[in-house]
């Protein structure tokens, strides 16, 4: 089962950075046609907007990890009673 974890964790991990090459590539295709024709405004003005969904979701991803390390941590205390409790049983 551990094993299945990992591999989708591998998994999304690849799909990001997939995602964020993609991404990368269209914008630069993008803006540089784009700036030919004179938009610079509206081409700032969307990477400005990917900085700070990308600002967000490093945010949201750090605050997940912090409840995920309390929980495990809160779990952890709660079983040692349990399992002090059986040694000496």
């Amino acid at each position: 089962m551990a094993d299945e974890g990992e591999r989708r964790s591998e998994f999304g991990k690849a799909m990001r950075r997939g995602m964020g090459w993609a991404l990368g590539a269209g914008l630069v295709v993008g803006s540089g046609s784009a700036l030919r024709r004179g938009v610079q405004p509206t081409v700032k003005a969307a990477m400005k907007t990917f900085f700070r969904a990308r600002e967000a979701g490093a945010e949201l991803g750090e605050r997940v990890q912090d409840v995920y390390a309390e929980a495990q941590s809160e779990y952890a205390a709660e079983r040692l009673p349990e399992e002090e409790g059986q040694e000496e049983a």
